[in-house]
């Protein structure tokens, strides 16, 4: 099993950067643009049948206006759970760049200057911009804006798993939920009814979808940390407009 351990550290300190303002004046180089398309190939997918790519441009060149270097836009084919996948992957990129020094923001609302690539359908896109100081990221993530254990998970306690519940969303909106029994997890996207903050009804469906695979990221990352095994299974989102929607299952292996 790829160890996503690496990654775990980095959960404590990553933090949405909406303005690259204070985090100095230094540059990405060529050689880390370089190891940032090295580093997409050997994240591990959600779905291995499904085909990513990214492109780095320019922040400019997609009207990005809050101070970052280059945006990083997430390219996939079309298949089944072709965005739970996407923000499944995207999501241990997230961490990578913590871990490099390079701040990061999901990018929901930017425009794409090319909407498809090398035979992918554009997702998602992170802008990002180089960190200066390991000061500027988060100091105590347990201070976040989250909901609580309780609204997102039922049945047996979570324990350490209750990390995962820290995952970033868009407009925070953390469509997930958990049901804990007999040694099973069940994780379901919840769909508020209506609008989310900016988003659309038709918006959010499309990014909580791409939302739910951030969460179980942090889900798996914090069950191999605590050296629990599982078996998984992934169930069809299709996006429809039901409260909950199953999405995956876990049965544990202690």
């Amino acid at each position: 099993m790829y160890d996503l351990t690496e990654h775990y550290d980095a959960i404590f300190r990553r933090k949405s950067f909406h303005l690259f303002h204070g985090v100095g004046d230094d540059r990405i180089t060529e050689d880390e643009l370089a190891a940032i398309g090295e580093a997409w190939g050997r994240f591990v997918p959600l779905c291995p049948e499904i085909r990513t790519a990214i492109r780095i441009v320019p922040a400019r060149r997609v009207n990005f206006r809050h101070g970052a270097e280059y945006c990083v836009l997430i390219y996939s084919e079309k298949k089944e759970n072709w965005l739970m996948n996407a923000g499944y992957v995207g999501e241990q990129f997230d961490l990578w760049l913590v871990e490099h020094h390079i701040g990061s923001l999901w990018c929901g609302l930017c425009k794409p200057d090319e909407v498809t690539f090398d035979g992918l359908a554009y997702v998602i896109m992170f802008a990002i911009h180089k960190v200066n100081d390991d000061g500027k990221y988060r100091k105590d993530m347990f201070a976040a804006s989250r909901k609580p254990t309780a609204e997102v998970w039922s049945g047996d306690e979570p324990g350490e798993l209750d990390i995962a519940r820290f995952a970033p969303s868009a407009c925070n909106s953390q469509p997930w939920c958990v049901e804990s029994r007999d040694g099973t997890l069940t994780v379901s996207r919840y769909k508020k009814p209506g609008k989310i903050g900016i988003m659309s009804d038709t918006a959010a469906l499309y990014f909580n979808r791409i939302d739910v695979g951030i969460y179980l990221c942090f889900l798996e990352i914090c069950m191999q940390k605590s050296g629990i095994g599982f078996d998984r299974a992934l169930f069809p989102d299709d996006g429809g407009k039901e409260e909950l929607t199953k999405v995956a299952s876990y049965r544990l292996v202690r």
